[in-house]
């Protein structure tokens, strides 16, 4: 699943933003965190999720929603 989100995620980059997965090993419940900023527009999303793929989905599918009048 992650990787059909790479075009969507390149394309977030070229606009600014940065995207971190991180999986934590000391976590058993909600491992996964998701964040994704962009400086210029003060945009910051995080979530901690048990699954990676669709914290991504869901992260990407905000970060359109949220700068959709950039385009």
């Amino acid at each position: 699943m992650i990787d059909a989100l790479i075009p969507r995620i390149e394309e977030a980059r070229s606009e600014g933003a940065i995207v971190t997965l991180k999986w934590d090993g000391e976590r058993t419940h909600n491992p996964c965190t998701v964040v994704v900023t962009r400086q210029d527009s003060n945009y910051v999303w995080r979530k901690d999720g048990a699954d990676i793929g669709a914290t991504l989905a869901e992260a990407m599918n905000e970060y359109t929603a949220a700068h959709a009048r950039d385009a």
